[in-house]
């Protein structure tokens, strides 16, 4: 078995997104980095594309075989392989280890019942550290997906190519930054390049408009025909018109709509009551290991 390994650029984007898509279609221990959430990273405003061409990608016969990326930033990382390479993992990881630590060490998180991932990183001098991840799961068929709106207020599906600014004030206002939303050139360019996303489809990106036209309420999903399930991120509701439902409005209107295109089952990050009082569930947790250098 002759492995070849490459660093990242972008004309590997598409097979990451299929590497990851294979990974989830029987095994789900690593559904907290989903093709989706490697999306949602990639055009995500934090995200350091200088520190891009360090993704590890490792091939056997031109197929993608083990992936190490960093997340957003060196400091955390996730690593993997296709069944049937298992024996790269150590390979792997020490490139993970060596490649994305920061001044800090290096955080992964793993799934709590992931026993073989967990001894492999113990063995490596990784020990547990108190941040975690939660992953919650809603089988779409088993929930009603109706759902009450104010009079006045309007959902729909965002209107990515005109509504730049609207989408700008509501992430600002909805993730309770302070002071005035910045409008420059640089700021508006980092949304725009979200909303370039090879994979985002506007009918699935949710929003909850005003008498005004003003967004009040957002909720993002995304979906591959590849997969039978969405994944849902982000969502906000600005400070005025919270406690009104909205919220749960855009998020059943979303996943109405994912539903719609195929979707049997959805996933958000989160341990929150209000994903719960929607009918998620608890799918699985995840707890960081750490290593200094």
């Amino acid at each position: 078995m002759k492995i070849i390994f490459r660093n990242f650029d972008d004309s590997y984007y598409e097979q990451v997104c299929d590497f990851l898509i294979e990974l989830s279609k029987d095994d789900r221990r690593h559904i907290n980095w989903n093709w989706a959430r490697w999306e949602w990273m990639f055009y995500h405003p934090e995200f350091n594309r200088d520190l891009m061409d360090k993704i590890g990608l490792w091939y056997c016969n031109d197929e993608l075989v083990g992936l190490a990326t960093y997340d957003h930033y060196f400091g955390e990382a996730f690593f993997a392989t296709k069944q049937g390479f298992e024996e790269l993992e150590e390979d792997i990881l020490e490139y993970t280890a060596t490649t994305f630590s920061n001044d800090k060490g290096l955080g992964i998180a793993v799934n709590d019942k992931d026993t073989h991932t967990l001894n492999l990183l113990r063995s490596k001098k990784f020990v547990e550290n108190d941040l975690t991840e939660n992953i919650l799961e809603l089988a779409l068929e088993n929930v009603s997906l109706d759902y009450v709106i104010p009079e006045g207020i309007i959902v729909k599906n965002m209107d990515v190519k005109h509504d730049l600014l609207k989408y700008q004030e509501l992430l600002w206002k909805g993730f309770d930054h302070e002071g005035s939303v910045p409008v420059d050139e640089i700021n508006m360019g980092k949304n725009k390049r979200m909303l370039s996303a090879r994979h985002m489809n506007s009918f699935l990106h949710i929003v909850a408009e005003n008498e005004d036209g003003e967004y009040v309420a957002y909720c993002g999903l995304w979906y591959s025909p590849k997969t039978d399930y969405v994944y849902v991120e982000p969502v906000c509701t600005i400070p005025e018109y919270r406690q009104k439902g909205l919220g749960k409005a855009v998020v059943l209107e979303a996943l109405k709509r994912g539903r719609s295109l195929g979707a049997e089952k959805a996933y958000v990050i989160s341990d929150s009551a209000f994903y719960k009082s929607i009918g998620f569930q608890q799918h699985s947790h995840y707890t960081f290991y750490w290593h200094n250098i």
